[in-house]
């Protein structure tokens, strides 16, 4: 099976290089591909960086639905010393795999299986940070995210925050599931000057949020 590379410049001496399955022939589904929100996400995380505002030494990040694993990888570059948990479900996995392998990613990353929708989901390791980009495009989808981020954040270290992206594309789907989420959470959105200069756009939205008391 020949895959797409797609390469993805970030500050650091080598771009972060990842293999995509744009055509749908590996039967993966639209986790296979990078979505744009995956970019805006990562250069954000980059940025964020650059400017000394993001540190993650030591901490655990984990990513939802990482798909080809392209911002959960960047995180790892950017912050060597951080632990990095990618996660999707089981079908992707080969995928990440070989797309850590291509970054000499495997010292902090590495992939485990985590499906929302599984009664048998596994809880990892409490976390620090997170990250979910374009995880509530399917409407049915909504309630198993929000359960999902609710237990592990519960689950996650004192102060865990989520960092959460999405393209827009039906504003009455995306509005209940915010109102889901904000039943556990509190949110922030990240406006247009936080994020990179160039990688963004009108139609992403970024949130940050935390458990309430």
């Amino acid at each position: 099976m020949e895959y797409i590379e797609y390469t993805l410049e970030i500050s650091r001496p080598s771009p972060v290089r990842v293999l995509q399955d744009s055509t749908g022939a590996t039967g993966c589904g639209v986790g296979s591909t990078v979505w744009d929100s995956a970019l805006v996400m990562a250069k954000y995380l980059d940025h964020q960086t650059k400017l000394g505002n993001l540190d993650l030494s030591q901490k655990t990040v984990l990513e939802l639905g990482s798909g080809t694993g392209l911002v959960g990888i960047a995180v790892g570059r950017l912050h060597p010393s951080c632990q990095v948990i990618l996660t999707d479900k089981q079908e992707l996995l080969p995928l990440l795999g070989r797309n850590i392998e291509l970054n000499s990613a495997a010292d902090n990353t590495r992939a485990q299986c985590l499906d929302w929708r599984a009664s048998s989901n596994s809880v990892v390791e409490p976390v620090d940070l997170i990250i979910v980009s374009d995880g509530i495009f399917d409407k049915s989808l909504h309630e198993p995210l929000a359960e999902t981020l609710t237990r592990l954040a519960r689950a996650g270290s004192k102060g865990v925050s989520v960092l959460l992206g999405y393209e827009s594309r039906v504003f009455a789907d995306e509005a209940e599931f915010i109102a889901m989420w904000s039943k556990h959470f509190s949110f922030r959105d990240i406006k247009p000057s936080e994020q990179d200069p160039v990688v963004q756009s009108e139609d992403i939205f970024l949130f940050e949020g935390r458990l309430k008391n």
